[in-house]
C-alpha cells in the first residue's frame, strides 16, 4: 500500500489586496465566489508594526471576500 500526503493548503485558492497599511489574505475552495460567505480573512496591520489579525476575530471560511474592508467587519 502506498502512503499518500496531501498538504491542505494546496487545496484552497489565496487573494491578496492592499490597501494602505493593510494586507488582506483571503483563503476559500476553488470557484468559490468573491461575494460567498465561505472565505478564511486575515488581515496584516502594518500601522504599529506587523500585526495579523482574523475577520470577526476567527479562522472559520464564513467570511465575505468582498467585505473584507467594509466599515461593519472587525479584526481581532
Amino acid at each position: 500500500m502506498e502512503d499518500i500526503r496531501l498538504n491542505l493548503n494546496d487545496l484552497y485558492v489565496t487573494r491578496i489586496a492592499t490597501a494602505g497599511n493593510y494586507t488582506y489574505i483571503g483563503k476559500a475552495l476553488p470557484g468559490s465566489a468573491t461575494a460567498s460567505a465561505v472565505w478564511q480573512i486575515k488581515r496584516i496591520d502594518a500601522t504599529t508594526g506587523t500585526v495579523i489579525q482574523w475577520s470577526s476575530g476567527t479562522k472559520a471560511f464564513d467570511k465575505i471576500w468582498d467585505d473584507r474592508a467594509a466599515g461593519g467587519t472587525t479584526y481581532e
